[in-house]
């Protein structure tokens, strides 16, 4: 709203922290890396507990299968998914050099023949794919966070690969203390503390909380009781249930799996039942014919007991198109809210992300190596973390799609809309279109001024909503001063 954005302020003083730098040369090349970085893709880090289900939901998320979802621990070092226009694939050793690894197609069989090495061999993988999924956004496989990778090299390692990314979705197969306190441990800093908006928790293995079409239902719960908990309000409003396994099938089904599972749906329903009673009596009975048993066992491996049935529910239900069950299935796996979320979190607000990127960067390194003159750079650096309403405005944002904030329907509406979720500009916001005139704009922003001022005053307000109101307030004063 404002004449520079709150981006443009933090780019301006990142790359005048780089000039201050520039007779330090490994801090120079560090700045120059994040500089370039706000011109690139938004980075997403994929972090999590071993086995959380990493790489099937990048898998999920990307709409194809380029990362190894192995039985065994397999990320040793992170892996950075990019968009490319041949598939190509960068090691980078830790001593800086980059080697380029000759392939002439990237997949997960590919990407798992090369994340053979070990941390002290090298510190990171760059994978890059013509996939559709990757232009948008870039995503960073990160190892376990209780992973030998991750015992050998430290955590600290693990939190330097956090920093480096915009945003991170972090998965866990059941929430628990320790995905708490080390999300806790990553957002230390000032900046991470004032600008809570870049995490995302997913519960990967919703179906794993209960039995059947309850999982899901009981996953929801245990999900609340975390989007409830201040300490994980500390650094996000969104913990979000998923079976990532169903998802990846979902989102890369075949017609030949199509086909299988409407096959099996002309079975009667007490057929269905007990084929479905054991994973063995799905893989080794002789009946159906129609579906031989290796291709019951692959679907198994596939879209696991709780995607299979879900599939035959919804083509007994009267699903016919591949296309229609892809997004039933998507939907009940919990990854259609998942991407919902990181659009509206992430990719909507990018600017905003990046901003705390940058600014991130400037502080890690005026705390790591302050020195004569620096005080300048951290004066300019305290006075934009004091006026970073953008950040105030999408934390609330996430917390009224969350519902961690609500207010009565048309005040909630329109508290959405004056925070930018019409659009970014002063006539979206204020419900305008383009051919209004400038004094009707201005008419309904002093409008709006008084209207949540008004609120401001409320009793039946807690501190919680006085607080939203602060901030949409803010909002609203910006828009009558800002044409």
């Amino acid at each position: 709203m404002s004449a520079e954005s709150l981006l443009e302020r933090a780019r301006a003083l990142l790359a005048r922290t780089t000039t201050f730098y520039r007779d330090v040369p490994r801090t120079a090349t560090w700045l120059r890396e994040r500089l370039e970085r706000l011109d690139q893709p938004l980075r997403i880090a994929v972090s999590g507990q071993v086995k959380a289900g990493k790489s099937t939901l990048i898998n999920a998320l990307v709409g194809t299968e380029l990362a190894p979802a192995d039985a065994a621990e397999r990320t040793q070092v992170p892996t950075l998914y990019r968009y490319g226009p041949e598939p190509k694939v960068l090691v980078h050793t830790p001593h800086g050099t980059v080697q380029n690894a000759p392939v002439s197609t990237v997949d997960a069989a590919t990407v798992r023949d090369l994340q053979h090495w070990r941390p002290d061999e090298v510190a990171r993988l760059v994978v890059e794919s013509p996939t559709p999924g990757l232009q948008a956004i870039s995503l960073i496989e990160t190892p376990g966070v209780a992973s030998a990778a991750v015992r050998e090299t430290g955590r600290s390692a693990l939190a330097q690969v956090l920093s480096e990314a915009d945003a991170v979705l972090y998965l866990t197969r059941h929430p628990h203390q320790t995905d708490v306190q080390f999300l806790q441990s990553i957002h230390e800093l000032q900046i991470a503390r004032r600008a809570p908006i870049n995490t995302i928790i997913a519960f990967s293995r919703a179906d794993e909380a209960g039995s059947g079409a309850e999982a899901l239902g009981t996953a929801e719960r245990i999900a609340d009781r975390y989007r409830a908990d201040p300490t994980v309000r500390s650094f996000t409003q969104h913990v979000i249930p998923v079976v990532g396994l169903l998802g990846q099938a979902a989102a890369t089904m075949t017609d030949e799996e199509f086909t299988a599972l409407a096959r099996l749906a002309t079975l009667s329903e007490a057929d269905q039942e007990a084929l479905l009673l054991s994973t063995d009596r799905f893989t080794r009975s002789t009946a159906p014919e129609s579906v031989p048993a290796g291709t019951r066992a692959a679907l198994l491996g596939r879209f696991g007991s709780f995607g299979v049935e879900r599939a035959l529910a919804a083509l007994r239900g009267g699903v016919r198109e591949p296309g229609r069950l892809r997004t039933e299935l998507l939907e009940q796996s919990g990854l259609t809210a998942l991407q919902e979320a990181v659009h509206r979190q992430f990719v909507e607000r990018q600017e905003a992300l990046r901003a705390r990127s940058a600014l991130l960067g400037v502080d890690m390194v005026l705390r790591a190596n302050p020195r004569p003159g620096s005080k300048q750079l951290r004066g300019e650096f305290e006075r934009l973390m004091a006026n970073a309403h953008d950040w105030d405005e999408l934390r609330l944002l996430s917390a009224l799609d969350s519902g961690q904030v609500r207010f009565p329907r048309p005040l909630q509406a329109e508290a959405k809309r004056l925070l930018g979720t019409a659009g970014p500009d002063r006539r979206s916001r204020l419900g305008r279109d383009a051919h209004s005139s400038d004094q009707d704009v201005a008419d309904d922003a002093l409008a709006a001024v008084h209207r949540w001022r008004d609120q401001l005053v409320n009793p039946l307000h807690d501190r919680a909503h006085r607080d939203a109101v602060r901030t949409v307030l803010r909002t609203c004063e910006q828009l009558l001063v800002n044409p």
